[in-house]
């Protein structure tokens, strides 16, 4: 994507928009209409991309991030049908504290005070992972003196370098090109903190245990939905031969399992946080040996009183505040309209039935 800055017509129709509130992506196709999610909503602009020369298009993808302006983004590279794509993130310039976000006190807690062990940050493709990440970060180094090493594909939030903390940013396909080797190597650099952007594969999922145990924090994200889905997820990625072991790794090195989600007021015209939350209690840890990933819900339900919460729980919690959420089905429907159509349906089928 060469060329695009803040005086190409491009450049400055994106910085243009990003001036609006929750703009959060931008999906950049040539000779066609520019699109942007507004609240996670698509939008599709007016104008219209037409570069002045053609890029090479090489097959697959390609993850950086660039400036424009002032303005960081992340950007995917994709092919489709033979042209070229571009899908960049806005990235805010400053990593917001804690309480901007509505990080669950617990949960930020937890986080500061531990002296080695997993903590999984989870949720959807733009559930906002990365800023809750880059935000614990900075509150934890702000208050110790630590090297923290993070690894990220690529680095989305510039930390600051006036703390008392160390701190390693390094950057796949820049700084490091082997993922897991420059993982796994890590462990000899003298990091108290290792943060993963991501776990993807088994082999990482191992190097974070490893290093857990070994008596450093590991925070990470994972693109799951729920803590029980957490729990799965991860220990599927281990190969089958050392399951059982990971399981009781897992359960001794699982400090925390922090999921959230974005819902939209609509009255505000801004999206606020959920979260689920998972501490390792003796009753957690012994379903997580004993595989029985099915009672962890259950045990979020009753675990209130000790910290932990599900998001029905924490709806209720943002609701006291102020918040509304005008949620709708996965199908597109709100519950009104969902419950409309299945009486229709049940009308249909008693008089289908009476009809005989």
């Amino acid at each position: 994507m060469q060329g695009i800055d803040d005086r190409s017509p491009l450049g400055n129709r994106i910085l243009h928009l990003a001036q609006q509130h929750n703009i959060s992506d931008f999906i950049v196709t040539p000779f066609e209409q520019l699109s942007y999610r507004k609240n996670g909503d698509l939008v599709i602009d007016s104008f219209i991309y037409q570069p002045s020369e053609e890029s090479p298009i090489t097959p697959g993808t390609k993850d950086y991030a660039m400036l424009i302006g002032s303005l960081r983004f992340r950007v995917n590279q994709l092919v489709t049908r033979g042209r070229l794509r571009w899908v960049m993130r806005l990235l805010p310039n400053d990593i917001p504290a804690p309480q901007q976000i509505s990080l669950p006190p617990q949960a930020l807690k937890a986080y500061l005070e531990a002296e080695n062990g997993l903590f999984l940050i989870c949720g959807a493709t733009g559930s906002g992972k990365s800023t809750t990440i880059a935000s614990m970060i900075k509150a934890r180094a702000e208050r110790r003196r630590e090297h923290i090493i993070t690894f990220e594909d690529p680095i989305e939030y510039i930390l600051p370098t006036n703390l008392p903390s160390l701190i390693t940013q390094r950057e796949i396909g820049s700084d490091e090109l082997d993922f897991s080797q420059s993982l796994r190597a890590s462990l000899r650099q003298a990091p108290d903190v290792i943060m993963i952007g991501e776990i993807r594969d088994g082999i990482t999922a191992e190097i974070a245990l490893q290093a857990a145990e070994t008596g450093h924090v590991v925070i990470a994200t994972m693109h799951t939905s729920s803590a029980a889905q957490t729990v799965q997820r991860f220990l599927k990625m281990i190969p089958i031969e050392r399951i059982e072991n990971a399981m009781l790794s897992f359960a001794d090195s699982m400090r925390m399992i922090l999921c959230q989600q974005l819902l939209l007021d609509g009255h505000q015209e801004r999206r606020f946080p959920v979260h689920e939350i998972l501490f390792p209690y003796d009753s957690v840890t012994g379903m997580i040996r004993r595989g029985d990933f099915k009672r962890l819900e259950h045990e979020l339900e009753t675990g209130i009183t000790k910290g932990m919460m599900n998001f029905e729980h924490s709806l209720k919690m943002r609701e006291s505040e102020g918040w509304q959420s005008n949620r709708t089905k996965k199908s597109g429907y709100s519950d009104h309209e969902v419950a409309e159509f299945l009486r229709n349906e049940e009308l249909a089928q008693s008089t289908e039935t009476l009809a005989r």
